[in-house]
């Protein structure tokens, strides 16, 4: 099992040194992983996910980083491509590719349809995000994006397919991904840590729907970390990854809980 630290883009997280700090005494103090919300629009400040983690990879060495999620319904394939190839190569191979839907105020806001085509986006752009990545030359006349006579430099960077279960967007992109990061909806909270046997149906589901059986399981649930008795049991369900967030901690109680570090 992997423990993670996972953060806002904006209001308190909104500063990069702020979260670029955050990593390095994550590093420091034992997690494995330090990950990123990507939203254009929340509380002043926000900060651009892949800027803020390339001045994180730039100053820690060990530790897993990415975004979670990258709304790839809203982004050109090739310019995310360049992206995840330059940050996998600045980190040292550390990068994790987290991809979804987003979430509709980032569509909405700029005068587009937050549900228009965007689940048919989400798979075709991922599929020619692995294609780019791979090394080969391009051919691809898809219903949403072109690539003709295309070869960019082979970069490997896993994916974690991602969106709000057990509706069947986190599993839309499923054949191209090595991992799963399912959000689940709590009505009091926002959202909920999903119990072991959640998890395990999780893991099926994306097995079902293409993914790989020895795949990723990242879970989390809005602030909140599976408690440290329960980790035998999520690992049995098929979890890999359990993260813990400061969307509702101040920075100060998130670096203390950093720097405590994670429950093994």
């Amino acid at each position: 099992m992997r423990f993670a630290i996972y953060v806002p883009c904006y209001g308190a997280y909104g500063d990069p040194a702020v979260l670029s700090e955050l990593a390095v005494t994550a590093e420091a103090a034992g997690w494995d992983g330090f990950f990123m919300w990507d939203h254009v629009i929340g509380d002043p400040l926000v900060a651009d996910p892949w800027v803020t983690l390339g001045a994180i990879a730039a100053r820690t060495s060990t530790i897993t980083l990415g975004p979670m999620i990258t709304p790839v319904p809203r982004r050109r394939p090739w310019k995310l491509a360049h992206e995840a190839s330059t940050l996998q190569r600045l980190s040292g191979g550390r990068l994790i590719l987290g991809v979804g839907m987003g979430v509709p105020r980032d569509y909405s806001s700029f005068g587009e349809p937050p549900q228009k085509g965007r689940a048919s986006r989400l798979t075709e752009g991922v599929e020619l995000v692995k294609k780019l990545l791979s090394g080969e030359e391009v051919q691809h006349d898809g219903e949403h994006f072109q690539a003709s006579g295309v070869r960019f430099a082979p970069v490997d960077v896993p994916v974690w397919a991602s969106g709000l279960w057990p509706r069947k967007v986190p599993f839309l992109a499923a054949k191209d991904a090595a991992g799963l990061f399912p959000i689940m909806r709590d009505d009091e909270t926002g959202f909920a840590v999903p119990t072991p046997e959640q998890a395990k149906q999780m893991k099926a589901e994306f097995v079902a729907a293409g993914g790989p059986a020895d795949g990723d399981l990242a879970i989390w649930g809005g602030g909140a970390l599976p408690e440290k008795d329960l980790v035998g049991a999520y690992a049995e369900a098929g979890a890999t990854w359990l993260l813990l967030d400061g969307w509702k901690s101040s920075v100060d109680e998130l670096r203390r809980n950093i720097a405590a570090g994670p429950p093994r």
